[in-house]
C-alpha cells in the first residue's frame, strides 16, 4: 500500500526543500564573499550540507531562547563563517540585512565565526579548539540529565592539532554518546593536499583506534548525515562522521583547488559561479 496522497505531499516538500536549500545557502555564500572581496570559499561550499543537516537535527526553538538544555552547534572549522552564517540564516538565526553586512565594516559577521554574533557558541578562529569546548557542553548536559546532543565541525587540516585527540580521549573516557565530530573530509588543506601536509592515513580507523564510534559517509548528502547523526542516541561512545566532501562544492572553476582557500570573486567570477548554481 502506498502512502496517502497528504503524507506523500509532504515526504516529497521536504526531499524538495533538502535539495533546493543548499542552493540557495550557496547563492548566499557567494554574494557575500563577493560583495565584501572576502576568501574561504572553498572552505565555504565543501560545509553547506553538514552544517544544514546539524542544524536541522537540533532543536531552534531552544537555540533561539538559549535554554540550558539546548543542543549546541561549535564550528571549529571557523574560517566556515561565511556557510555558517548563511546556514543560520536559512534557519531563522540571522536575518538577511544582517547576513549581507558580512566582512563589512563595524559588522559582526567577520571572516571566523564569533560568538559575540547571536547563537554562536564559540569563537574558532585558531583551530583545534572546537572539540575540548564541545567536550566540556557535552559533559556539562550529561550533569543536568538532558538529551540534546553537541555536533562540532572541524577540517581535516585542524585535526593535525594534538588539542583535538586528547579531547577525543576524554570524550570516549567519559563514554559522551551526546558528542557527535564531523569530520570536513575535502583532503586539501590551505594551500596543499591534507597528506603532503601530514598523512593521518585512513581516517576511520585512526579515530576508531581512538575508542569512537566512526561512520565513512558522503557529506554531501544531508539525508545521510542526518541518519548517522540519530545513530547516536544508541551508542555508549562519541560518534566521529567523516564527511566526504568536495572543496569547493558546486563551484565549478574552485573544486578541488586549494588556491580557493584565499582567492576572492572578481565581477565575472562570480557571475559564472552564480550560474553555475542554475
Amino acid at each position: 500500500m502506498g502512502l496517502p496522497n497528504s503524507m506523500y505531499s509532504i515526504r516529497m516538500n521536504i526531499n524538495t526543500h533538502l535539495i533546493e536549500a543548499p542552493i540557495q545557502i550557496r547563492s548566499d555564500i557567494l554574494n557575500i564573499l563577493y560583495k565584501s572581496n572576502a576568501s574561504h570559499l572553498g572552505s565555504s561550499m565543501s560545509t553547506v550540507e553538514m552544517l544544514y543537516a546539524m542544524y536541522s537535527v537540533s532543536d531552534i526553538n531552544k537555540i533561539k531562547n538559549k535554554s540550558a538544555d539546548r543542543d549546541r552547534i561549535i564550528v571549529s572549522k571557523g574560517h566556515a563563517a561565511a556557510a555558517t552564517y548563511s546556514v543560520m540564516k536559512e534557519f531563522g538565526l540571522i536575518s538577511k540585512s544582517t547576513l549581507e553586512t558580512y566582512h563589512q565594516k563595524g559588522s559582526l559577521l567577520q571572516g571566523h565565526v564569533s560568538h559575540f554574533v547571536d547563537y554562536v557558541e564559540h569563537s574558532t578562529g585558531a583551530l583545534g579548539h572546537g572539540v575540548s569546548v564541545a567536550v566540556g557542553h557535552a559533559i556539562y548536559l550529561k550533569m543536568i540529565k538532558s538529551k540534546s546532543r553537541v555536533l562540532v565541525l572541524c577540517g581535516d587540516g585542524e585535526i593535525q592539532e594534538g588539542s583535538v585527540w586528547e579531547a577525543l580521549m576524554l570524550a570516549v573516557t567519559k563514554n559522551l554518546n551526546n558528542l557527535i565530530i564531523l569530520i570536513d573530509y575535502n583532503k586539501i588543506s590551505s594551500i596543499t593536499k591534507t597528506e603532503y601536509v601530514i598523512n593521518t592515513g585512513k581516517l576511520s580507523e585512526r579515530f576508531g583506534g581512538f575508542g569512537a564510534f566512526v561512520e565513512d559517509i558522503n557529506g554531501h548528502s544531508i539525508f545521510q548525515i542526518k541518519d548517522s547523526i540519530r545513530k547516536s542516541d544508541g551508542l555508549t561512545q562519541p560518534m566521529v562522521l567523516i564527511c566526504n566532501t568536495i572543496k569547493g562544492k558546486n563551484v565549478a572553476f574552485a573544486e578541488n583547488e586549494a588556491i580557493w582557500h584565499y582567492k576572492s570573486l572578481n565581477s565575472d567570477l562570480f557571475n559564472a559561479a552564480i550560474e553555475g548554481l542554475k
